[in-house]
């Protein structure tokens, strides 16, 4: 995305406020993937750009299902204050919370920047590490014959 791409003190300074905004949410438990953005994926960058980087933010870091649910409602609430046109907030968020889980093998999913297919963290989400431990092997459990 223009102009972190073509820029590398800006993409550094983006870089350094995402591992930082990532750091007060998780401590030192942090994403070994460099953090990137597109902008807005699959969209124009309309005056909600810094909206989509915001949210990109978010899902590079991952963490539980609340953390996500909160990442795309704040993403709605700034869509909405950007552009004030509340029916696009609403569907641009009914778009995340389809096609940005954490189970899906897309770039833009939840905890992208741990790599693979992460899933939501225990922490905070009601979840035991249990029930966590349980999805995961039945996720990777192979097929029945």
């Amino acid at each position: 995305m223009r102009p972190y791409r073509d820029d590398p003190q800006l993409a550094a300074e983006l870089a350094g406020r995402a591992r930082a905004q990532c750091q007060r949410r998780r401590g030192s438990d942090l994403p070994p993937y460099s953090f990137t953005t597109d902008g807005c994926s699959f969209s124009r960058d309309g005056t909600w750009k810094q909206c989509c980087v915001e949210h990109d933010i978010a899902y590079w870091c991952g963490g539980d299902r609340q953390a996500r649910r909160q990442a795309d409602a704040e993403f709605r609430r700034c869509v909405q204050a950007s552009t004030d046109d509340a029916s696009l907030a609403c569907t641009m968020e009914g778009v995340l919370r389809i096609g940005g889980s954490a189970w899906l093998p897309f770039p833009w999913r939840w905890a992208y920047g741990w790599g693979g297919i992460r899933g939501y963290d225990s922490t905070g989400s009601g979840e035991s590490s249990a029930d966590v431990q349980a999805t995961q092997e039945t996720r990777q459990a192979p097929p029945r014959k």
